[in-house]
């Protein structure tokens, strides 16, 4: 005889979550998506087919689809007794597996508790395909006490022993539902990459006097609601990962934002200043500009999902409890009130501190951009005053070759006199032209001069 806790029928479920459709992703990564969650099922027999049937199941318009229609479930083969149960919810698929062991197999009911849990977790997580729950996963274990006055609490540790899911994991006040003894297991996640890694298993024990037909009409009614209950734990913890994902990212941007502050400085004293550097600061810095608002934008949306999500944990805990007046399932409130007083907190606290950030980089685009349209304002004056310098000296210049045309060829002739009936030679005519041309230049250079000096003694005052 097996001195070792006993549990009548022993069940544990595996509950899996994972993104519909992530932020921003494209219809691409939202059919890959699909086919990873399928996959966990189908394995290599999901075909382009299936997986276009299944598609179909999810266009009804509600907010929890049983992805498999009137089957519901897919059981696994023979002789195991366990089941795939996939929905969707909303924006998310969730995965129930569930099994209790073999059937039919006189072998099984010998082992020890310890050694049928052992099993079952094996078969569980081999039926995941080692295919992770990407937003998240919780382990359920229920089971009648093989007799009245058998211990729950360390039934549950055994349990817990036997599952060996998480090490080290903190054992949560303990409640009750439906006459069963409820124990909350969990570990936080230490791993910062932004996923949802936190640990969770919920063991209830029923009491031995608990029916057959009441167990099973319990359990119909506890999966419904803790499907829903876990899917919005685990937005909130996703919520919240995803949150301080962005805060790193911002905290790696601010850097970059200092850095770019403080070189301005060095910029703006430079001499002369170097308008192609300013130009590749301005871009630079709008850039980071756009990625910090828009990332800063997915911080508050973040803020706003995850009290969405609490708010819907919270109702669905209510309504677990009125499923049972007399239960107490302040174990599972309390995580409620954790993530309004803390995880919420700190999400909008992050905002305001990081959203100041913004503010010496809104100066620093501001006083560059002035920066460099003050010089491109310098730079087009100094060309329309070239400009105008240069038309005062041509037009004065052209007038003067006009004026002095015949002026030239006369000084030329009583230089070079030509005999009467002699046709003027050609040197007569190119001395004429040196002359105008001369004359002419040189007058309009004085009077570019002198339209210069004008425009800068007009400039000074």
């Amino acid at each position: 005889m097996n001195s070792s806790p006993q549990l009548i029928y022993p069940t544990v479920d595996l509950f899996l979550y994972d993104l519909v459709d992530g932020l921003g992703q494209s219809n691409e990564q939202i059919q890959e998506n699909r086919r990873r969650f399928w996959q966990r099922i189908y394995q290599d027999s999901l075909s382009d087919q299936k997986l276009a049937e299944l598609q179909d199941a999810e266009i009804l318009f509600s907010s929890y689809i049983e992805l498999l229609g009137v089957e519901k479930i897919e059981r696994f083969k023979y002789p195991l007794d366990g089941y795939y149960y996939p929905v969707k919810l909303g924006d998310t698929y969730a995965l129930q597996i569930d099994c209790s062991g073999k059937e039919n197999e006189p072998d099984w009911e010998q082992l020890s508790l310890e050694d049928k849990l052992r099993q079952i977790k094996d078969i569980i997580v081999e039926h995941t395909h080692e295919i992770p729950g990407e937003m998240g996963e919780n382990w359920l274990v229920l089971g009648k006490l093989a007799t009245d006055n058998q211990d729950p609490k360390a039934t549950a540790q055994a349990c817990y022993n036997a599952l060996q899911l998480i090490p080290h994991a903190k054992w949560q006040r303990q409640g009750t539902f439906q006459g069963a003894t409820c124990f909350e297991l969990k570990q936080t996640d230490t791993i910062p990459d932004g996923l949802n890694r936190n640990h969770y298993i919920l063991i209830c024990l029923f009491p031995y006097d608990t029916t057959d037909t009441e167990l099973k009409d319990i359990m119909g009614r506890l999966y419904k609601n803790l499907i829903r209950l876990f899917h919005y734990r685990n937005k909130v913890l996703w919520n919240y990962e995803q949150s301080h994902q962005l805060k790193r990212e911002l905290k790696d941007s601010s850097r970059v934002i200092q850095k770019l502050v403080n070189a301005l400085p060095d910029r703006l004293h430079a001499s002369p200043l170097n308008l192609d550097e300013l130009q590749q600061d301005l871009a630079h810095a709008l850039s980071i500009s756009h990625y910090y608002e828009t990332s800063l934008g997915y911080l508050q949306e973040q803020a706003s999902n995850l009290e969405i999500n609490t708010q819907n944990y919270t109702k669905r805990v209510d309504a677990i409890a009125q499923l049972d007046p007399n239960s107490d399932l302040g174990f599972l409130k309390d995580f409620g009130e954790m993530a309004t007083e803390k995880f919420l907190s700190h999400i909008h606290s992050d905002y305001q501190t990081l959203k100041a950030g913004l503010n010496p980089l809104e100066t620093c685009i501001k006083t560059i951009a002035g920066i460099i349209e003050i010089e491109k304002t310098k730079n087009e004056r100094t060309l329309n005053q070239t400009v105008a310098i240069a038309s005062v000296g041509i037009s004065t210049a052209s007038l003067a070759a006009s004026a002095l045309t015949e002026q030239a060829e006369g000084i030329v002739k009583s230089i070079l006199p030509v005999p009467a009936n002699q046709p003027t030679p050609a040197l007569n005519h190119w001395a004429s032209f040196s002359l105008i041309f001369g004359l002419s230049v040189l007058i309009g250079i004085v009077s570019a001069l002198i339209t210069w000096r004008i425009l800068d003694i007009r400039r000074k005052r």
